[in-house]
């Protein structure tokens, strides 16, 4: 079974000849200028020329990826060896989870005091919800 392509070729390669004479008289009349324009597109676009049209036309979006890429290298590179961007803290230094849990507590209720309107501090303050032994929850089974 033949394509379409196949079909349509077959259908109008009557007409090849007809198309080449006009061609040629259309190149006759535009002299020794317009024959040599016609040979270098007809031979641009033979050996490859329309690769270089895109690449071409891809410069600006080329230039500004390599710029990307350039900084984003120079950034890796700088952040490696900066030693004031590392925190360093000692062993004996570091506080023990009390005292942690105390100044996380006392954070809340400062950011709490500042948050809630003059209004509301008739309110009860919130009870703090602490996780119970397990040896102490209750697990309930819901039946239906």
């Amino acid at each position: 079974m033949k394509t379409p392509h196949e079909i349509l070729l077959n259908r109008h390669q009557s007409a090849a000849p007809k198309l080449d004479a006009i061609r040629e008289t259309v190149v006759a009349t535009m002299g020794d200028h317009g024959r040599a324009k016609v040979m270098a597109s007809s031979a641009a676009t033979d050996s490859g020329g329309n690769l270089h049209e895109f690449l071409f036309s891809l410069r600006w979006h080329l230039a500004g990826m390599s710029a990307i890429w350039l900084i984003v290298a120079l950034l890796n590179l700088s952040a490696g060896h900066s030693p004031g961007m590392v925190a360093a803290v000692p062993r004996g230094e570091i506080p023990s989870a009390q005292i942690i849990m105390a100044s996380l507590r006392e954070n809340r209720r400062e950011l709490l005091q500042m948050i809630q309107s003059p209004n509301s501090h008739d309110a009860e303050p919130q009870r703090l919800i602490l996780p119970q032994p397990r040896s102490q929850r209750r697990y309930e089974k819901l039946t239906v």
